[in-house]
């Protein structure tokens, strides 16, 4: 999960919503602030995180 710097605020996207967002971040010109691993964290565009948590 990356955190991108946009310019209407802060998102996080997973590696697939990350490639639907292409063209957009090269246009608005988005900074990746960094990445992360955390079961926690979810993308703001699918609601899915990068890695399951298992009960």
């Amino acid at each position: 999960m990356k955190l991108w710097v946009t310019p209407t605020g802060d998102r996080w996207l997973c590696d697939e919503c990350q490639r639907e967002f292409a063209e957009q971040i090269e246009k608005e010109q988005w900074r990746a602030a960094f990445e992360k691993w955390e079961p926690t964290l979810r993308c703001v565009h699918c609601k899915h995180g990068d890695m399951e948590v298992f009960d």
